[in-house]
């Protein structure tokens, strides 16, 4: 194929060639044969409870309730010009988000 006195296939490096048959292919579909793949479907194994991985989690809600007693108790205690809820509600809904990760297992 040629554009003015220009050959496309010296002047486009040869990686480049899938790239310019693309661009000016013919308008006929009808020879192009679909060789694309249409479904792709991929099942796991649901992975079995793990007791660990719960006494885990089990300990972390301790810990997270803990830390949240504890922060409004001492955000009520002191003058502390930060409404506790800034620091309790993060903790507890990544600590709700990462439980519930575990639970629909990724």
């Amino acid at each position: 194929m040629e554009i003015g006195c220009i050959r496309l296939k010296t002047f486009f490096l040869p990686m480049f060639a899938p790239l310019t048959r693309f661009f000016f292919r013919s308008s006929d579909t009808a020879e192009v044969a679909p060789s694309f793949v249409e479904t792709v479907r991929v099942e796991h194994k649901r992975e079995g409870r793990s007791r660990r991985s719960e006494w885990v989690l089990a300990i972390g809600w301790v810990l997270v309730l803990a830390k949240s007693v504890t922060i409004y108790w001492l955000c009520s205690r002191y003058a502390v010009p930060v409404n506790p809820w800034w620091v309790i509600a993060p903790t507890v809904g990544f600590a709700g988000v990462c439980t519930g990760l575990y639970w629909r297992r990724f």
